[in-house]
């Protein structure tokens, strides 16, 4: 396997931000090149996103949560580089974008059954992993599955298979919140969570070396 991984990820507060670079900072001590995409909700990134994934040997993707999704520029960006057309189509009617103003680009589109085909892994495939930051105030990580589950989805669709997904709390609010399932969570993700994100690096890192 090569040694060049990719982060895409979206950060509102900046607690996405803090795992993308301490997952950034363990790929490169472990001898990789690794680059980073951060998503803003504008057209540009989503539409015309400056990355080639056929220059990457990992993939990892990370977000925040709007109501227990993930943001909707990691979801669409996503969509683009999986399908090249504008990923504003066959998303659920009455959803809309409005950080992006171009029209929408309809093309036609090819029969179904040629687009859509059996995706199989082999031991060889290029890898990827997902990582989320959440506030969790009822049910604490159980919130996060779902998000993660509908990345990693996405991402094994890009060919990249998803081997791993990490998740933490991040700060939601300003002010103490004793009754939310983590209780006070204004410095999360903390020392503590950075750390368990570095051993989720490493111990994808040695799963892939097996």
């Amino acid at each position: 396997m090569g040694k060049k991984c990719l982060i895409i990820y979206a950060s509102h507060s900046g607690n996405t931000q803090k795992v993308a670079l301490r997952i950034q900072s363990t790929f490169e001590k472990n001898g990789w090149s690794c680059d980073m995409f951060k998503v803003r909700r504008n057209a540009e990134d989503i539409l015309h996103p400056p990355v080639n994934l056929d220059d990457y040997d990992f993939l990892c993707v990370g977000s925040g949560l709007d109501n227990h999704l993930p943001y909707s520029e990691i979801r669409l960006v996503i969509r683009k580089l999986q399908n090249g057309w504008d990923p504003r189509l066959g998303l659920p009617k009455g959803e809309e974008f409005h950080y992006i103003e171009e029209p929408l680009v309809y093309i036609k589109r090819d029969d179904p059954a040629n687009v859509h085909r059996k995706i199989t892994f082999k031991p060889d495939s290029k890898k990827s992993a997902v990582f989320i930051t959440y506030s969790g105030a009822e049910f604490g990580p159980k919130e996060a599955v779902p998000a993660m589950q509908l990345i990693a989805l996405d991402i094994d669709h890009l060919q990249f298979e998803c081997i791993g997904q990490f998740c933490c709390p991040g700060r939601y609010l300003n002010h103490p919140t004793p009754r939310f399932y983590h209780g006070d969570i204004r410095e999360r993700p903390n020392e503590k969570d950075l750390l368990k994100a570095e051993m989720f690096v490493e111990e994808l890192l040695e799963k892939i070396a097996r």
